[in-house]
């Protein structure tokens, strides 16, 4: 969460209710702890729930399929995880903003026995995740409210495979989770070879995905990119995704992840890590 794209046919993030598509419903609009949240049932799914915050998609989810992932950015995580550790191959993983956890069922569904924990900042958002968008707690799913920064500084070091970062406030990751301290802490909750992914929304100056960039390179050795080429070429705004690690450069699969991004029916563009530093050019990184 969020997505800077929808399914077809629905709400653009600042569209209004009155534009829905025909068959389209609003399920649920209410207030959670910290943004206006709103749910809508795919007209093209019956079984398939959107979930807007503040006017910004920001979850979707088949009710009765966990391996639906309609965001793309959701896609190419589970598709990167993929080509790092092949399915059904448990994983740990910490996700750092939780939504209705998508992509935590379906880590669920598609690797039996992970150990997973979702750090949600909105306690009333997981209560409405568990009410209307069939959030359940399953064996080796923790939801836990509150504190994500708190909670990392808190964890044993080497304690999890893989730390997905995808928290928002609108469309901008909070300072308290994305600076050089903060990164730190990621470093030290990974494991050796663990991979810690970010979720970003960035504009046509792509100025903040700089920043990121940044801030990922002074704490890990490889730091890998992917978008949508009118994100890169600076004439859409969009989610720009990162993967940064560790690992040695011979045992990071480069040319798999290249090929599962920019392959299919909308293929990213990439910034390979030697090509991080002429991305970045003179950002500088978030600090705290």
């Amino acid at each position: 969460m969020p997505d800077e794209t929808v399914p077809d046919g629905w709400n653009s993030p600042e569209g209004s209710d009155s534009t829905l598509p025909a068959g389209s419903e609003i399920l649920y609009s209410g207030r959670t702890d910290y943004a206006e949240a709103r749910i809508e049932r795919d007209p093209a799914c019956s079984s398939g729930r959107l979930l807007f915050l503040d006017g910004v998609a920001a979850s979707y989810i088949d009710l009765d399929d966990a391996d639906h992932l309609e965001f793309l950015y959701i896609q190419r995580f589970a598709a990167m995880l993929g080509v790092l550790w092949p399915e059904p191959q448990p994983l740990r993983v910490t996700h750092v903003g939780g939504a209705a956890a998508s992509l935590a069922r379906y880590l669920g569904e598609s690797r039996p026995h992970s150990s997973q924990l979702v750090y949600e900042y909105d306690g009333a958002l997981v209560e409405l995740a568990r009410r209307e968008l069939g959030l359940l707690t399953f064996p080796g799913l923790k939801v836990k409210t509150g504190d994500a920064r708190a909670r990392m500084d808190r964890r044993s070091p080497g304690s999890a495979d893989v730390v997905i970062g995808d928290a928002f406030v609108g469309r901008k990751v909070p300072e308290a989770l994305r600076g050089t301290d903060y990164l730190s802490q990621v470093a030290n909750v990974l494991a050796d070879g663990g991979v810690y992914l970010l979720n970003t929304i960035e504009g046509p100056d792509l100025f903040g995905a700089r920043r990121h960039a940044a801030t990922l390179q002074r704490q890990f050795r490889t730091v890998f990119c992917t978008t949508d080429p009118d994100v890169l070429a600076g004439r859409n705004s969009g989610n720009v995704l990162f993967l940064a690690t560790d690992r040695e450069k011979f045992t990071f699969p480069l040319g798999a992840l290249v090929r599962v991004c920019t392959t299919g029916s909308y293929p990213d563009q990439v910034i390979r890590p030697d090509e991080i530093a002429d991305f970045i050019g003179d950002a500088q990184p978030y600090p705290g």
